[in-house]
């Protein structure tokens, strides 16, 4: 957890994604129990990874809005992303 602009952001780190269903409630329950404003999702960079991500990435989007890009681009300005976002490693 770090704080930017006053704002709590959570890191969650995910080594194999497999049930995206419950990394969206557990992320939700995080976020609102932990009063954390923004949470940035970073996955492994693996072939499995990948292959969940591009079939869920449409779904996960309510969620998880920022792609790498965005998250990394806002960061890079010491600004904090204005939504939640995945970033693959």
């Amino acid at each position: 957890m770090c704080e930017m602009e006053r704002r709590r952001i959570g890191v969650e780190a995910e080594m194999r994604l497999d049930d995206v269903q419950a990394l969206e409630r557990r992320t939700k329950l995080k976020q609102r129990d932990g009063d954390v404003a923004i949470v940035i999702l970073l996955v492994a960079d693996t072939r499995g990874n990948g292959a969940l991500l591009a079939q869920h990435r449409e779904a996960l989007r309510a969620t998880f809005p920022f792609d790498g890009r965005a998250v990394l681009a806002a960061i890079e300005r010491a600004r904090a992303p204005h939504a939640n976002g995945i970033v693959v490693l």
